[in-house]
């Protein structure tokens, strides 16, 4: 019989993000910056990071450097990561997205709507 290895949060994460980003999102893990208004305002500057017209998810490294992994890429204590997005002009894309990370094992909370991020608990 085959044993199935148990994916580490590490690979659900960044597999999640991954499909993601197949399916047309920009889907961004830890980006730099003091925090989501600068970064938002950064992102959807036209002629930049034209990315206000696309599904986006991201954190920011302050809401997300908590997680700390240990030698099989399993985060070590309780974490939150809080996915900042575009649900506002999305809502199903965003929608789909929780569903995404949810498919890949990730505990997800989010009560849908679009003035609340999206958390990723381990």
């Amino acid at each position: 019989m085959k044993t199935i290895a148990k994916k580490s949060d590490q690979s659900k994460l960044h597999g999640a993000f991954k499909e993601m980003r197949k399916n047309g999102f920009k889907a961004i893990l830890g980006v730099p910056g003091c925090c989501r208004s600068c970064i938002w305002h950064e992102m959807t500057q036209v002629g930049t990071k034209p990315w206000a017209d696309v599904p986006v998810v991201w954190f920011y490294n302050g809401q997300g450097n908590a997680l700390k992994y240990d030698l099989d890429d399993n985060v070590t204590s309780h974490s939150v990561i809080y996915l900042n997005h575009n649900s506002s002009q999305f809502p199903d894309e965003i929608a789909a997205c929780a569903g995404i990370l949810a498919d890949h094992g990730l505990n997800v909370e989010w009560d849908g709507t679009s003035d609340s991020c999206i958390k990723v608990v381990f």
